[in-house]
């Protein structure tokens, strides 16, 4: 049986850096937090589009989504349209 050996890319982005991006670092000021959080939701919807068509996509959308959830980052988009149910209460 053959081992394979997993060489990593020197210009592949850390993951400690892919988590900061979304959690944030201790001590960043008000204004670095804005500009982290507003390329963070860059980053996700990219990622978001990328899991339309690929599996690696899927799970990097997916950790994305993880770690946004347990920070203040957020893709904003248009809620889904509601409808009415039967006694005519929006569902």
């Amino acid at each position: 049986m053959r081992m394979r050996m997993y060489e990593p890319d020197p210009y592949e982005p850390d993951p400690e850096d892919f988590r900061a991006l979304f959690l944030g670092e201790c001590g960043e000021s008000a204004e670095e937090r804005r500009i982290r959080e507003a390329a963070a939701r860059d980053v996700l919807a990219e990622l978001i589009e990328e899991a339309q068509t690929d599996e690696i996509g899927r799970l990097n959308a997916a950790y994305a989504t993880l770690l946004s959830s347990s920070g203040a980052v957020r893709l904003t988009t248009r809620p889904a349209p509601t409808t009415p149910d039967a006694e005519g209460k929006a569902a």
